[in-house]
């Protein structure tokens, strides 16, 4: 499974436009993709953001790559996830609320694996990390454990930079690395790019954002 493959189905499958299918996913329930899911509620921002997200990863051995426009929300006790298919057509909608995950999808293909996992990597990029260092303009590594992972952050002038997610005594092979660009200071997670590389699953997953607006 690749757990972030939603991108290249939605474009590839966009076209075919079955019936609407939704589902709901409890975020505690067992899962291939480990990893804690808090409530948005308790999330220290709101904001609104235009993505482009490109994933990389292989099928069969070979190179595919594939590209998404978003609109990530959170606001309140709401993280909504909008993609588009071509044409700027609406492919899906995610929104985590409460202990709930609840996906719609307006086109395409049954999806081939849970949408909590997209969630999950949305919390890594913005939300997961420990507690904000001491000093304004923080310079350094710094470790510690959180829902049951370790990780590992790189601060340069007060911005977190990258984060080294790992689960000690998992059979997960490697970690999750997320390195951002500027804008991810203590109070506010706004980078101006994100990659994510998940060696658990096989994929990179590339955003540029455009148009933060703060709610």
């Amino acid at each position: 499974m690749k757990a972030l493959a939603l991108f290249a189905w939605v474009t590839v499958a966009a076209c075919g436009g079955p019936p609407k299918r939704q589902s709901v996913i409890l975020t505690g329930a067992p899962s291939e993709y480990p990893g804690v899911l808090p409530d948005p509620r308790t999330l220290p921002q709101d904001f609104m953001v235009r993505q482009t997200l490109t994933i990389r990863t292989k099928s069969d051995g070979k190179p595919v790559e594939a590209e998404l426009d978003a609109v990530l929300q959170k606001q309140g006790d709401t993280l909504l996830i909008v993609g588009f298919g071509p044409m700027n057509a609406k492919a899906f909608t995610l929104t985590h609320r409460g202990d709930r995950v609840e996906f719609a999808q307006f086109m395409g293909r049954e999806l081939p694996f849970s949408p909590r996992n997209v969630v999950l990597d949305v919390h890594r990029v913005y939300f997961k990390r420990l507690p904000t260092p001491s000093e304004p303009r923080y310079t350094g590594v710094r470790r510690g454990e959180l829902d049951g992972e370790s990780l590992e952050e790189t601060w340069q002038d007060g911005q977190l930079r990258g984060t080294v997610f790992t689960r000690p005594g998992s059979k997960l092979v490697g970690a999750i690395r997320v390195e951002r660009g500027p804008g991810c200071d203590p109070t506010h997670c706004e980078p101006e790019s994100a990659t994510l590389i998940n060696e658990w699953f096989g994929y990179t997953l590339s955003i540029v954002s455009e148009d933060y607006e703060r709610l």
